[in-house]
């Protein structure tokens, strides 16, 4: 007769199946969405420098846009549903929900590649090197899609001081580093609207990069000064090793010239 399955038990093998099968999705769509990512990027860019392109152009890099944005979205409803825990899968994924509610942040897909080349690092260095890495990548992907977004809200505006992507990448770069010359500033909804993400994402992921690096160069210094006070214990081992052996040899030549000694007065 078999054994009856407890309620839980049950619940505990549905559980591993459905992360089983989200493992094994994730797996299976990480370079697609890779891909359409770059796809975007190049899409996205396109769209906004060739302000001469033709009508006919601006719609087919609209209609990349949109079929991207419904792939993205489509493979998070699809992750969301072969999560055992819906709603814990959302809180926990805010990057992921960013690239479907914010078309602008896709290419933060792009960092996953990077990962992949650090499986083969140990854990300790693996992890730090994750969180540099995207740092990093997502730093310079923020400076670059905000300043996309500011050139496509202020090109052509009134009064708009931004006339091409070379003022709106220096914006970017003086406001994420909190110098704010000044000599450039959104005048539109949309571009107050980009400062904003800049300000909010952007010196937050400078920040951290800042204090990342920090806390690397103190580790490093943490290292060499272990270094030092071992290498300082062991000279100090070996010191006293060798006032052993002095010791030593002059307790033995002190033996040998009192046998000596003996042995000519015996003689």
């Amino acid at each position: 007769m078999p054994t009856p399955t407890s309620p839980s038990a049950t619940a505990e093998t549905s559980v591993s199946a459905d992360l089983s099968r989200l493992t094994k999705w994730e797996r299976a769509t990480d370079y697609p969405l890779t891909t359409l990512a770059a796809v975007f990027l190049i899409a996205y860019s396109w769209h906004v420098l060739d302000t001469g392109a033709s009508p006919r152009l601006d719609t087919w890099l609209t209609i990349v846009d949109v079929a991207v944005w419904v792939v993205f979205a489509a493979d998070f409803i699809i992750r969301c549903w072969l999560s055992p825990h819906r709603w814990d899968f959302v809180r926990t994924h805010p990057v992921d929900l960013l690239i479907v509610l914010l078309p602008p942040f896709r290419p933060l897909r792009l960092l996953r590649a990077a990962m992949i080349v650090l499986n083969t690092l140990n854990r300790h260095t693996r992890t730090r090197a994750r969180m540099s890495v995207f740092v990093g990548g997502a730093s310079v992907l923020i400076l670059y899609l905000c300043s996309l977004a500011m050139f496509d809200a202020e090109y052509g505006a009134e009064d708009g001081n931004v006339q091409n992507f070379g003022d709106a990448m220096w914006w970017s770069l003086v406001s994420v580093t909190t110098v704010g010359y000044g000599d450039y500033y959104p005048v539109t909804v949309g571009g107050r609207l980009v400062a904003l993400v800049l300000m909010t994402f952007g010196i937050g992921l400078i920040s951290f990069a800042i204090g990342t690096t920090t806390s690397w160069v103190i580790d490093q210094l943490k290292s060499v000064e272990e270094t030092t006070d071992r290498t300082d214990r062991e000279v100090g081992v070996l010191l006293d090793e060798i006032t052993a052996l002095r010791d030593e040899l002059a307790s033995l030549r002190t033996e040998i010239s009192t046998t000596r000694g003996r042995v000519v007065t015996a003689e």
